[in-house]
Parts: structure tokens; C-alpha cells; sequence
């Protein structure tokens, strides 16, 4: 049961699951309808690629599963992540999309490089990350009531643990990660972005 617990918590706080709200609500409170349809647009393409990549290798072997297991896995793939944010920063830039989904695919961005550099030589969690860096995101948008959004890092860590995916270690230093290139992304870079 608690495995199945874990597994469950792991899918539901997936970078890819979580987007899909949060991307949705972003481009709606900036820009209503036409929001809606950049955010559509642009997790097809920061979310949908990297998800074909990781279907296509299970599939012809060169990934193992979901959760790239294998440390060994990841550099590839964030790069293909990396290069999904490139290709939505420059749509969202050139057409002038909604700023506060500029802001979150530039933190994608600034994660992966991080995540890509850690990950060639130690397995950091890039699900800590993930959500560690959302909930930074919803507090600078909507303030003190998303305070709450950071209850979910001890839940995810746990499922991780569980799972048997990750070390102490390597969970606090992915939720560090998020949290802390979140706070410069929204808080400094995106100032002059």
C-alpha cells in the first residue's frame, strides 16, 4: 500500500503533471482566453517533447523507464528539455507571450542548466526541484496563501524515499535547487527579461 501510495505521489508531482495547472492559471491571470491558449501552446512544447523523448527511449530501450532510474540517463534528456525552453522562450519573446509564462520557462531553462551540470557526476532529484520551484513560483504570484504549496516537498521526499529513488541528500539539495533558482529567476533575472 504505501508503495503504491509513493508511486501515486510520484506521478501526481511529476515537473510535467504539475506544470499542466499551473501553466494554465499562469497565462489565464495575465491574459485571459488568449493566456490560455499560449499556455496550451507552450507546455506542448516544453512538456510534450521531453514526454515523447522519454516514451520513444522506453520504447526502443535507451531509457529505461518514466523516472530515468539510471543517473546516466538524464544529461540527454535535460538536454532535450533545455532545448524545448529555448524554442518556447523564443516564441513566447518574439510573438510577445504572456510575461509570467516567459518567466516560468526561463526558470525551466536556468533549472535544467543546473540540473544537466549536477547530474553528470550525482543523481540530484529533479522532482524536489520541480516542485520546490513551483511553489516558489505560486508565493510570487499570489503571495502569502501559496505559502501552503511548499507542504508538498515533505510529501514528495517521502515518496521518493519510499521508492527508494533517491537519498536524504539528494532530495533537500533538488529542493534547494529549485527554490533558490526560482527566487533569482522571478526575483532578479526577470526584472531586465
Amino acid at each position: 500500500m504505501k508503495d503504491r501510495l509513493a508511486r501515486w505521489v510520484s506521478i501526481l508531482f511529476d515537473s510535467s503533471v504539475l506544470s499542466i495547472p499551473i501553466f494554465l492559471v499562469f497565462g489565464w491571470i495575465e491574459a485571459g482566453i488568449s493566456g490560455l491558449g499560449w499556455a496550451i501552446l507552450i507546455l506542448a512544447i516544453v512538456t510534450g517533447i521531453p514526454l515523447a523523448y522519454l516514451l520513444i527511449g522506453i520504447r526502443r530501450g535507451w531509457v529505461s523507464d518514466l523516472e530515468m532510474s539510471r543517473r546516466s540517463e538524464r544529461p540527454r534528456f535535460i538536454l532535450i528539455s533545455l532545448s524545448s525552453d529555448v524554442l518556447a522562450l523564443l516564441m513566447l519573446r518574439t510573438l510577445h507571450g504572456p510575461h509570467l509564462l516567459s518567466l516560468i520557462v526561463l526558470t525551466y531553462f536556468c533549472l535544467a542548466v543546473i540540473m544537466l551540470t549536477i547530474s553528470n557526476f550525482w543523481k540530484i532529484s529533479l522532482h524536489m526541484a520541480g516542485v520546490g520551484g513551483f511553489a516558489t513560483a505560486l508565493v510570487y504570484v499570489f503571495g502569502a496563501p501559496a505559502v501552503g504549496a511548499f507542504l508538498s516537498l515533505p510529501l514528495v521526499a517521502w515518496a521518493r524515499l519510499q521508492r527508494r529513488k533517491h537519498t536524504p541528500a539528494q532530495l533537500v539539495a533538488g529542493a534547494i535547487a529549485g527554490i533558490w533558482v526560482t527566487i533569482l529567476t522571478f526575483g532578479w533575472i526577470g526584472k531586465w527579461f
